[in-house]
């Protein structure tokens, strides 16, 4: 019964955060349609997206550290409502400065997924099959976020899509507040689960010196800088691509958008793939993980600059869509490796009580690398047309050089694959020692 309740918990929990997730691409669609209905210049749109993605980014931190302190299930609960309340009446704002304001309580509610979400997964798996765990919930990400992009791309007004992704989690939210059981916290970890089976409760909470010799960690100093290079070619060329391909292919919004799709269902499953796979390999070899990653990254990169350079046809026939799916499902899909595995080696080198504060963090320095590739982009387009390129070739380079950065985070993971086992076993022996604390503690 026990098992039964903890797989429903996960269930619960990979939906809430599929349908949270959804909410992030309702807007980009619907830019010119807003614009015009509020009489809003393309900085004031830009403005909304910004101030949303920077709130939910910064408000991770707070609530990573909050699970670290509190009940994460009522936490989580809390957190989906704040974030899909306003998500529900944005779709009945008559202004900006209303929209403005909706999406900024809307980041509050939404940067509670990552940290909380992280943190219990990391518990309801043993730590061999964390990366699974997390291969789970990001795929719900993926998927939610898909879900958004076609559901504001074929409705015809720009506000239903707020109405429909909102509304599942006012029913799921409660559900898991009911229904889910929220894990002994660090009950992952070989060494804390016999405590737990024996009766003994793990005491360890959050303090401000764990938290400082966590930033001592190597492999979280590492695992930062790999996510904020690594970010920046995904805000370039999932800002950019659709602008690239009108401009260089002659390609029509609609066929350009389906081309980001079958691109978005690639990376979707490579997350899938890159948890399980990252997991077999750290079976076999210390840092495995680390080590398949770092060639998966470099490898997805190249499939990644073979899309940009291959000539695409405005109209693609039905043979080329094929060929372009089979494609990146194949070989694109390898750059979205880093995921699953990014979270699976966070959660085993930190301690239970620290890793909610360590996910926010790493939240808000993945999101900078995400920030500055849309302005990064546009900026690189600019100067390279004052530089005598033509428009087509401007965008093109553009998307190239931005690819690049993921040469960088390659490497890093290189660095990370001799790092990390040896902050993973100090961490072992630090509760293998609190194990014997505790269990002494509990026979006297």
């Amino acid at each position: 019964m026990r098992e039964v309740r903890r797989k429903l918990s996960i269930v619960l929990l990979i939906l809430m955060a599929a349908f949270l997730m959804a909410d992030q691409n309702l807007l980009p669609p619907n830019y010119q349609q807003i614009m015009a209905e509020f009489g809003i210049s393309e900085t004031q749109m830009g403005l909304v997206s910004t101030i949303f993605v920077a709130t939910s980014a910064l408000m991770t931190i707070i609530w990573g550290f909050l699970s670290d302190i509190k009940g994460r299930k009522k936490l989580l609960v809390i957190g989906v409502l704040i974030g899909e309340i306003p998500c529900f009446l944005t779709a009945f704002v008559s202004n900006y400065y209303q929209l403005l304001l909706m999406r900024f309580f809307t980041g509050i509610g939404i940067g509670s997924i990552i940290p909380i979400g992280y943190s219990l997964i990391a518990d309801m798996f043993p730590e061999h099959e964390r990366g699974k765990g997390y291969a789970f919930i990001q795929t719900a990400f993926g998927f939610g976020t898909l879900f958004g992009m076609i559901m504001a791309g074929l409705i015809a007004s720009w506000r239903p899509p707020f109405i429909l992704a909102s509304v599942p989690n006012f029913i799921l939210a409660p559900l898991f507040y009911f229904v889910a059981e929220e894990p002994k916290r660090g009950a992952g970890e070989e060494e804390v689960r016999k405590l737990i089976e024996q009766g003994v409760e793990y005491t360890y909470r959050l303090n401000w010196d764990a938290v400082k010799k966590s930033f001592h960690t190597k492999t979280n100093l590492l695992i930062f800088l790999q996510g904020l290079a690594g970010t920046v070619p995904w805000g370039v060329l999932m800002y950019w691509l659709v602008s690239f391909l009108i401009v260089t292919r002659g390609m029509s919004k609609e066929t350009a958008t389906f081309v980001l799709l079958i691109l978005g269902i690639a990376t979707i499953v490579g997350t899938l793939v890159g948890g399980y796979v990252g997991d077999y390999f750290e079976r076999r070899t210390p840092g495995g993980r680390a080590l398949v990653t770092g060639a998966a990254i470099f490898l997805g990169m190249l499939a990644a600059i073979g899309i940009i350079v291959y000539p695409l046809p405005p109209q693609l026939s039905l043979g080329q869509w094929v060929a372009l799916t089979v494609y990146s499902l194949l070989f694109l899909q390898l750059v979205t490796f880093a995921g699953p595995n990014v979270t699976a080696i966070i959660s085993q080198v930190n301690l239970p009580e620290d890793r909610g504060t360590v996910f926010g963090v790493f939240n808000i320095i993945d999101n900078v690398g995400k920030a500055i590739g849309p302005l990064f982009g546009g900026f690189l387009i600019e100067t390279l047309r004052g530089m005598g390129y033509t428009n087509a070739q401007a965008y093109e380079y553009t998307l190239i050089i931005g690819s690049l950065f993921w040469t960088f985070c390659a490497a890093v993971w290189l660095w990370i694959r001799h790092q990390y086992p040896r902050d993973r076993e100090e961490v072992k022996e630090i509760l293998r020692r609190r194990a014997e604390v505790l269990l002494g503690g509990a026979t006297k």
